[in-house]
């Protein structure tokens, strides 16, 4: 898809200006991130582990293939991959579900141990896969005919009372270099009680169940005159309709009006690869409480142009329970003198994974 300049179809920017447009929109793809059953233990323990290795795009592509985005069962032998040295993630297709199994090499004992295990659906795991070629596609592309590039963060987190949490994400940096990172952690138990991790426990799990969800982060460099453009969403003006928000092309943006004209509909796609379009999130925003969060912010960046030190920020969340949670978010900072980044925070709604199946939260 060829790019459009925000500024044509905001606010009759150049597309020269245009390039430099600081705004930030934070896609997080879920609602919710922690295990929610409660933890009533007088004293309790758990281990956390974090790998972090910039990689080119085809290596990510790669191992996310064959972990999150897994092979049907018995197409292939189970096979354990290292994500650095000593610890390994292994993919074990189950039903509707992928299990991701996380060891580590025990030095003193030179005994391999199993850390952590979670479960995701393969529909979220292989949703996660094309959004990362999405983005990794487009950040490559613009960068090589446009010299330009944005941040960005996508990211998938697995939670499991008895199995732990995992958090695998891939960002991309201004000038289209990419990192994988996974954030392991073991279930959390009472001191001395350490059981082997497993991704479903033996219990009835009704009550407490496993969740899952993806989130993203892309930004956008922002004049104050430039941010006038989110009256758009937020007050009145010409809506957006599929526009798709330069440099990161493979997200689109609609805001639509609703009939009494109080709030706005606002929702973003996911266009992949092959032109598939994906829901990513949507959630309604009142045009009170939006202009009230435009007016802060203006006073706050104004503020700043005038000298005042500091930095801060300003959020306005709304959600819907079955579609998504959406924050734009504002940050100034006075040792950046005209420039402030804005951000969308997006999360889709938690799903439950089970046995067989999903369900939403």
């Amino acid at each position: 898809m060829q790019a459009v300049s925000p500024s044509l179809a905001l606010c009759s920017f150049t597309a020269q200006r245009t390039r430099l447009i600081p705004f930030a929109l934070l896609l997080l793809l879920a609602s919710a991130g922690a295990v929610s059953r409660a933890q009533e233990y007088s004293a309790s323990e758990w281990l956390k582990e974090s790998v972090q290795n910039e990689m080119p795009a085809s290596d990510i592509l790669a191992l996310l293939n064959e972990t999150v985005a897994g092979a049907a069962p018995g197409v292939k032998p189970v096979t354990a991959y290292a994500l650095r040295q000593g610890l390994y993630v292994t993919a074990i297709p189950r039903s509707r579900n992928i299990i991701l199994r996380f060891e580590l090499d025990r030095s003193s004992t030179g005994q391999r141990y199993r850390f952590a295990e979670v479960a995701i659906t393969a529909d979220l795991g292989k949703q996660f896969y094309d959004f990362v070629q999405a983005a990794l596609a487009t950040a490559t592309s613009v960068f090589s005919s446009d010299q330009f590039g944005q941040p960005w963060d996508l990211a998938l987190t697995a939670n499991s009372y008895s199995g732990g949490q995992l958090t695998v994400r891939v960002q991309g940096d201004a000038s289209a270099q990419f990192s994988l990172i996974w954030e392991l952690a073991s279930p959390m138990r009472p001191i001395s009680s350490f059981t082997v991790p497993t991704a479903f426990s033996k219990e009835d799990d009704s009550e407490y169940p496993n969740t899952e969800y993806m989130s993203a982060v892309v930004h956008f460099p922002l004049t104050l005159d430039e941010f006038q453009f989110l009256s758009n969403i937020y007050g009145i003006g010409t809506r957006f309709n599929d526009f798709p928000l330069y440099p990161h092309n493979w997200v689109h943006l609609t805001v639509t009006n609703t009939a009494t004209n109080d709030y706005v509909n606002v929702h973003f796609d996911a266009i992949t690869t092959s032109g598939a379009r994906v829901f990513i999130a949507e959630a309604p925003a009142s045009i009170d409480v939006g202009s009230r969060f435009l007016d802060e912010t203006l006073t706050r960046m104004q503020q700043t142009l005038n000298g005042a030190p500091g930095k801060w920020t300003t959020q306005f969340p709304y959600q819907a329970s079955h579609t998504g949670i959406v924050t734009p978010s504002v940050t100034g900072d006075s040792a950046l003198v005209g420039v402030f980044d804005v951000a969308y925070q997006l999360q889709t709604s938690t799903q439950y994974v089970t046995r067989g199946h999903k369900q939403s939260q």
